[in-house]
């Protein structure tokens, strides 16, 4: 008995430690705290445990769990301070994107959808109403949970670090993978070297267009495009396919080519808002130049 509750007292900062983090965590994720006071409790536990160090240093008691977990602890506060930088967003807004024929005269066009990031406003009907006031076209006021601001916080971590790319950076390189070029078409290049752009949903538009431009491909219907894609070229699924559908109908566009992963959703869409507009939905870039293709001979 002697031994366990040695053992036990051993192991007492690191269940400590562990405690704290994750119920502070799971509380942080529910929303009952804000980012500010999950930092200020981590804060306040690395500070325990330094004074309890202190107190004991003279003691016979064992000291490196202590250290550990003191270590452990600060490591934690470090990883998640960055909590408070995204701690005011309170909505996201998503509204209109000018659809974009990057080849003058490919007929393909870019489908994209604008996210503003609001803060220091949390009353959602002025946000509303500001938006209104402005003119500016917006299609849906997204509350931000706690849940959205930490991921986003570890993406821009792993980003930072180096673990992942971000997507548009992604979409640049799969893009010119497929192509088998390391230079694009000027007008790609230059979107591809846009700042401030997000999203990858631009890559199988990007592709079709070199395709057009290079003269591997012949389009004469005005065709809204969106899917990200692989090195190989499979499109993979995108976001914000109710906003597309909406920009695409505003300009007339008479087919949309989509991801086939999104075209359920899609379809449902469209019986809901009763669109003028066919929607196909591909597997890989082979599968929309043939779709085109077919398009060109009605």
């Amino acid at each position: 008995m002697k031994i366990e509750s040695n053992k036990s007292q051993q192991n007492f900062p690191f269940i400590a430690t562990a405690f704290v983090y994750t119920t502070g965590l799971y509380l942080y994720l529910l929303d009952f705290i804000s980012g500010f006071f999950f930092v200020f409790v981590l804060l306040l536990m690395s500070v325990l445990l330094i004074v309890f160090l202190v107190i004991i240093k003279n003691t016979s008691l064992t000291k490196r769990e202590f250290v550990i977990s003191i270590i452990l602890s600060l490591l934690l506060l470090i990883y998640e301070t960055p909590i408070i930088l995204v701690d005011n967003r309170h909505y996201f807004v998503s509204h209109y994107s000018e659809p974009e024929e990057l080849i003058k005269d490919s007929r393909i066009f870019t489908l994209s959808v604008k996210v503003d990031e609001i803060g220091y406003v949390e009353n959602e009907q002025v946000l509303r109403d500001s938006y209104i006031y402005r003119q500016i076209k917006f299609y849906e006021i997204i509350p931000a949970t706690n849940v959205i601001r930490y991921s986003s916080k570890n993406l821009a971590i792993f980003e930072l670090v180096g673990l992942v790319n971000n997507d548009f950076e992604q979409m640049s390189v799969n893009v010119k993978s497929y192509l088998k070029t390391n230079t694009a078409h000027p007008a790609i290049e230059e979107f591809l070297a846009r700042d401030k752009s997000g999203g990858s949903s631009a890559g199988l538009a990007l592709v079709i267009s070199s395709l057009v431009e290079q003269g591997k491909l012949q389009n004469d219907v005005p065709i809204g495009v969106t899917g990200a894609i692989s090195k190989t070229g499979k499109v993979t699924k995108v976001g914000s396919i109710k906003e597309k559908m909406l920009i695409s109908n505003e300009h007339r566009f008479s087919h949309m080519i989509i991801p086939l992963a999104n075209l359920n959703e899609a379809i449902d869409l469209n019986k809901t808002l009763n669109l003028p507009i066919e929607i196909i939905g591909v597997r890989d870039v082979d599968e929309a130049v043939e779709i085109i293709n077919e398009l060109n001979k009605k």
